[in-house]
């Protein structure tokens, strides 16, 4: 829904699991919270976090300015965009992009080419796109092979922020396979 880090909420079918996972023998700085008895609901059995800040202010507030539909518009463009990136992505030979993004993150990587370390060629390719300074891509290993991520998840990001991405990452692709020169 576009809102900070840290905003959200699990929901399970059996608090007693969720309670097991997060119990512990006791801690000696809670001692003084209830002089012989439990504190019930006690929020140390059900997250890693004792003290909280009123996270569901994050999720009302802008429901309640914003409505329901806002949210919902927005998820669907970056759905929209996603496939967008990912369809111009998979169409550029120097790139192989292993799956359809479920979300609004697309994976991709450069084409194999027998040369380089594909992880070593993998980095160096994601430090000229973010050297850039107009997109940021992030990367991880998925089955030990180095991967690019397009995370489209910013309300502010729309249609021209994504050709501009795309553009980026075309031109760095033919840098890293030599066939064009580096721009400055």
């Amino acid at each position: 829904m576009f809102l900070p880090y840290g905003t959200g909420s699990l929901i399970v079918r059996d608090a007693s699991l969720l309670r097991q996972a997060h119990s512990t023998a006791g801690a000696d700085y809670l001692q003084d919270l209830v002089a012989g008895g439990e504190v019930l609901p006690s929020y140390s059995e059900y997250s890693p976090e004792l003290s909280r800040d009123f996270r569901g202010l994050r999720v009302w507030l802008p429901l309640q300015l914003h409505g329901v539909a806002a949210f919902r518009d927005a998820l669907d463009e970056k759905l929209d965009l996603a496939e967008f990136a990912h369809a111009a992505l998979a169409a550029e030979p120097l790139l192989h992009v292993p799956w359809k993004p479920d979300l609004s993150i697309v994976g991709f990587r450069l084409a194999h080419d027998g040369g380089r370390d594909p992880s070593e060629a993998g980095r160096a390719f994601l430090d000229r796109i973010n050297g850039s300074e107009r997109v940021f891509l992030s990367s991880t290993l998925v089955d030990d092979a180095f991967v690019l991520r397009m995370a489209i998840l910013s309300f502010r990001t729309h249609r021209d922020r994504i050709e501009e991405a795309i553009d980026i990452v075309r031109r760095e692709a033919k840098v890293a396979r030599g066939s064009q020169q580096p721009t400055t």
